[in-house]
């Protein structure tokens, strides 16, 4: 009987033993898991995966990591689980936003087309200025300056009544009130300005297609404003001309439309200076914008208007070439 009981005894204690063992390791593996979870984590953003999900949707590891991730500035890097992913989507996340104004990276391909298609065309209208083909763009150009005139007056609370241009490459505007110190430079300056307009507007397919319509809106309002019969020939004819661009680029073929304006806002720049030049300063013209800015200041001669006509005539069209650079290598063209 005493052996009995005293294996008994010895049995019962390896069991409570056992018990106190397997609830310490239970202790210990619940205190390594809490543990585990209470351990800030490595922030990580992944994509699903799942064709029945959203792609874009993420998934975070826990909402303070979301909070985390969504505080901190460089949001680029976690929007992908790899690099090759970002590059596959179009965004890499070293990419930098908003205008490259120091024009770093060129010139390379679409760049060097732009700049040899802006020289062609400069060698072109030089070599063809006194031919029956550049007629047409010539009377273009002098709507332009015309239609500057108009829209300064708009601006400045005057009264447009009429637009005229004439095959002799001449043209003027009909209208009351406006301010003349604004209303009078506004037709050299304004065809200047306008010409560096199209030819930025021309590093981009979307602005090009913004002037495009813009001029032809223009040339559809001047209309409006007793026209002669020569400008109505001219604008109808401009205006199925620029349309006919705008469909082919937009259903057949692109870029296609950007030759166009580019080609536009050359010539009328490059009219407008040699118009500053024949008219303003190798001689003055009575009644020309020179001398009416003559009588507005006295002591300021129609050639000094023209040498100043003609400096912020250059600085337009060397601005308009190099935003349009800075479009192109800004990664918006």
């Amino acid at each position: 009987m005493k052996v009995l009981s005293l294996s008994t005894a010895i049995f019962s204690a390896f069991l409570a033993s056992r018990a106190l063992a397997s609830g310490a390791a239970a202790t210990i593996i619940e205190q390594q898991a809490k543990q585990q979870i209470n351990t800030p984590q490595e922030k990580l953003y992944l994509r699903q995966k799942n064709p029945l999900v959203n792609p874009n949707d993420l998934i975070a590891t826990s909402d303070s990591d979301a909070a985390d991730s969504f505080s901190s500035s460089n949001t680029a890097k976690w929007l992908f689980t790899d690099e090759q992913e970002a590059i596959e989507l179009g965004q890499n996340s070293t990419t930098t936003s908003g205008p490259n104004w120091k024009v770093e990276g060129c010139c390379e391909t679409y760049e060097t087309i732009f700049l040899c298609c802006f020289a062609a065309y400069l060698v072109v209208i030089k070599l063809l200025w006194n031919t029956f083909i550049m007629k047409p763009m010539k009377l273009v150009a002098v709507f332009v300056h015309e239609f500057g005139h108009a829209t300064a007056c708009w601006l400045t609370g005057g009264k447009v009544h009429g637009i005229e241009v004439y095959t002799n490459e001449g043209g003027v505007t009909k209208y009351t009130g406006g301010w003349r110190w604004f209303v009078i430079p506004a037709g050299y300056l304004g065809g200047a300005f306008w010409g560096a307009v199209f030819v930025a507007f021309s590093g981009d397919r979307w602005a090009s297609l913004g002037i495009a319509i813009l001029f032809c809106v223009g040339m559809t309002v001047s209309l409006f404003f007793a026209p002669n019969a020569t400008m109505v020939g001219l604008n109808i004819g401009f205006i199925v001309l620029t349309v006919a661009f705008i469909l082919v680029d937009q259903l057949v073929f692109t870029p296609f439309l950007q030759f166009l304006t580019l080609f536009y806002g050359v010539f009328i720049g490059i009219f407008s200076c040699y118009d500053i030049w024949d008219d303003l300063i190798t001689r003055t013209v009575e009644g020309s914008d020179a001398h009416a800015c003559h009588k507005l200041i006295p002591c300021c001669l129609p050639r000094c208007v023209g040498v100043q006509f003609a400096v912020v005539a250059l600085a337009f069209q060397c601005l308009g070439l190099y935003l349009a650079l800075v479009w192109m290598t800004s990664g918006s063209a």
